[in-house]
């Protein structure tokens, strides 16, 4: 995987700074790698109860979660692809709230939510692969926002390291 520095903060709205700030760039190649195994440790053995119910204060399931991670895995990497390619069209930004309550999660295994994420997880460390390392410093707009490709490389590790810490508290394997 290449990639040459952590963004720097003109590269991205500050809203994503929490989840680039949770990446070691020394370690973003691992750390895409080893998050869809994380995932699965953590999740793959809880029961459909557990998996199904929400914890409050929270709003969504846990596979509310992980399907919020695939969608966001899609639209971050299809960021990071249009943006690190020069395609200069600005990207609408999503409403979450309104992915997530599209799909009804409740019949979905949470083995194959995992699987999904995992697929979408290899195909984008392939897709960094094959750019270019310069391509990472390419500028677009998302969200109304100037963002680099490097920012959503790292907004994809952070945005899924800045959920597990969550779903840590949630099962009870940290405060």
């Amino acid at each position: 995987m290449k990639f040459n520095a952590a963004p720097t903060p003109h590269e991205y709205h500050q809203f994503y700074g929490k989840y680039i700030s949770l990446v070691d760039p020394d370690r973003l190649p691992s750390e895409l790698a080893s998050q869809p195994i994380e995932l699965k440790q953590l999740l793959s053995t809880l029961s459909d109860s557990e998996v199904d119910c929400l914890h409050e204060p929270y709003t969504w399931t846990l596979k509310q979660v992980i399907g919020h991670l695939i969608d966001c895995e899609r639209i971050f990497s299809h960021r990071l692809n249009r943006i690190a390619v020069g395609d200069q069209t600005p990207i609408p930004g999503i409403d979450q709230n309104k992915y997530v309550s599209a799909i009804d999660y409740s019949p979905i295994p949470m083995a194959n939510l995992l699987d999904e994420f995992e697929h979408l997880r290899i195909a984008n460390c392939l897709l960094c692969d094959r750019l270019p390392t310069t391509s990472m410093a390419n500028m677009g707009i998302a969200s109304d926002n100037p963002v680099s490709a490097r920012a959503n490389l790292f907004i994809l590790a952070g945005h899924v390291r800045y959920h597990l810490e969550i779903i840590k508290r949630r099962i009870g394997l940290s405060k």
